[in-house]
């Protein structure tokens, strides 16, 4: 899928919804990219089967993200890249810490996003049901002193796995979590703050109080 089939998807209609198949899912990530540039989220992944998936995404309406999709546009128009130079500008220090590309900062976000609606409880539940099944295995190879002893060591193994799991996937989610914030920051040193919202419009007393502006 070209960049310009993927732009198509992200015109400015509040659902996007894209099927890949075969090859194109490993284009999941610069998908998401663009569509982080282009102000749209993820908003699911439905894995039909391994070779095909559908994504949805919708347009995220908030100030700062609908000024930066402009700028993209803005920037495409006039022939720029699709997606913006990472460095500071001039005379103002770097971000600390390495550059984030925004492929890069696409792929954390979705990692963020499938372990805040999955968490790690589904690999702790299949890790308990390997340790199970070799338990049992080791009790039917009972008489075979040296595969029994393997089969208890190989459940022993995915017992440490399913107490430790939780505790690796929330150290691999913090890390994606830091990698959003420092793309993040880099972006806002670029371009600097969202603008404050206009201030309401002043009320007019001879509105309310006629054409005299007295009341009478």
């Amino acid at each position: 899928m070209k960049d310009e089939q993927i732009l198509a998807y992200f015109d400015g209609r509040g659902t996007a919804e894209i099927t890949l198949r075969g090859r194109e899912v490993s284009q999941s990530n610069r998908i998401a990219a663009v569509a982080f540039e282009l102000g749209y989220k993820l908003h699911e992944t439905d894995i039909v089967t391994r070779g095909q998936w559908r994504l949805t995404y919708l347009r995220d309406d908030s100030p700062d993200v609908r000024q930066r999709a402009q700028r993209t546009m803005d920037r495409l128009r006039a022939g720029g890249p699709l997606f913006s130079h990472m460095s500071a500008p001039v005379g103002m220090p770097p971000v600390p810490g390495r550059q984030i590309a925004p492929m890069e900062a696409a792929s954390a976000r979705q990692n963020m996003t499938a372990y805040e609606t999955h968490g790690a409880r589904g690999l702790v539940v299949i890790a308990v049901l390997l340790g199970a099944a070799f338990l049992v295995l080791a009790w039917v190879a009972r008489e075979t002193i040296g595969g029994a002893v393997a089969l208890l060591a190989t459940a022993a193994l995915l017992g440490v796995v399913a107490a430790l799991t939780p505790r690796w996937m929330r150290s691999w989610y913090e890390r994606n979590r830091r990698k959003v914030t420092r793309f993040d920051q880099q972006q806002s040193q670029r371009w600097g703050p969202p603008p404050p919202p206009a201030p309401p419009p002043p009320v007019r007393g001879n509105e309310w109080d006629g054409p005299r502006g007295n009341g009478s």
